[in-house]
């Protein structure tokens, strides 16, 4: 991007987000989105990029980065920290920031939240309370919440969804697969994408166009395998069977975020299945009762309640 237009948008962001903070009480986000653009966000990873999308429709507010937003992060702005696995890394934690439904990688760094509401799971609440912080136990990420937003246009109909459940059709794919952005190129994906794009679905988290796209593809799949967290998260949210997999194995903080996760829904993540080659999808799929499992519809919906109870904000969308 050339200098000059760089510079124009990075004055028209500051004016935008004050003006959204002002005017229109914009809440600020403590998260990995980018929306240093004209209008909009530029999509790079569907599981932090709906902090932007899924807040602003939960609560009717505009959204605003922090990161971008200058005045706030010089000043400290009251801010949330509400999807993904930031807390505890140098940076997004001031003594401002509010945490609703955020995990960690395992360790902590830099400042304290100013207020804990709910946290992901129980691995980083034992974490924080080591460290001498007051954290409540209430768990589960608030991407769980999604069913009592949105129903998906194609796929399984969920079962614990809001009431307005609309009719939808049969699974289109008997599998979808959900890489991490950082396994998108992995030899195996290429190899589906090449010979296999008629019987597998790859989900791709860093292109899509609408951010309820996402949610339409895993619930056109009967089943799910994913080496994305968030993949296994809207998979348990939407009911669809879904297995943790591991494609390059090099994912930052390793394999602490879902087990935090699986500690907040009571599911068993040991360890991932490993996917070295397109044969071990075909034995994956030759003993479905044994890799695919779900969270139980009545522990999700627990969870929804606990942290409907706690949100920071008022969710307008859940009072319609």
């Amino acid at each position: 991007m050339p200098h000059l237009l760089f510079k124009l948008i990075s004055i028209w962001v500051q004016i935008r987000d004050l003006c959204l903070y002002l005017f229109k009480h914009a809440i600020i986000v403590n998260a990995w989105i980018d929306d240093h653009t004209w209008r909009g966000l530029n999509h790079r990873n569907w599981g932090d990029d709906i902090n932007y999308y899924f807040i602003k429709e939960l609560t009717g507010r505009p959204v605003v980065s922090l990161f971008n937003f200058r005045l706030a992060r010089k000043y400290e702005f009251k801010n949330y920290l509400c999807i993904g696995s930031l807390l505890g890394m140098p940076g997004y934690v001031n003594e401002n920031t509010i945490v609703w439904g955020a995990g960690s990688f395992g360790e902590l760094k830099g400042e304290s939240p100013q207020h804990i509401c709910s946290i992901r799971g129980k691995l980083t609440h034992d974490i924080l309370v080591e460290k001498g912080m007051q954290c409540p136990e209430v768990y589960g990420d608030p991407a769980l919440l999604l069913p009592l937003v949105y129903q998906p246009h194609r796929g399984v109909q969920c079962s614990i969804a809001a009431s307005s459940v609309q009719e939808v059709q049969k699974a289109s794919y008997h599998l979808g697969i959900i890489p991490h952005i950082d396994d998108l190129n992995h030899h195996v994906i290429e190899e589906i994408r090449d010979k296999h794009a008629d019987e597998i679905l790859i989900i791709d988290l860093a292109h899509y166009e609408k951010w309820t796209d996402i949610i339409d593809q895993i619930c056109s799949c009967e089943r799910i395998l994913s080496s994305s967290l968030h993949g296994l998260i809207v998979s348990d949210a939407y009911q669809v069977p879904n297995c943790w997999i591991e494609l390059s194995g090099k994912l930052l903080g390793g394999h602490f975020k879902f087990c935090d996760y699986a500690s907040s829904v009571d599911r068993d993540f040991s360890k991932p299945l490993r996917i070295e080659k397109i044969a071990d999808i075909t034995n994956v799929l030759d003993y479905v009762d044994l890799h695919f499992s779900c969270a139980d519809a009545e522990k999700v919906k627990e969870l929804q309640q606990g942290l409907i109870k706690v949100a920071p904000f008022k969710l307008t969308a859940l009072q319609r």
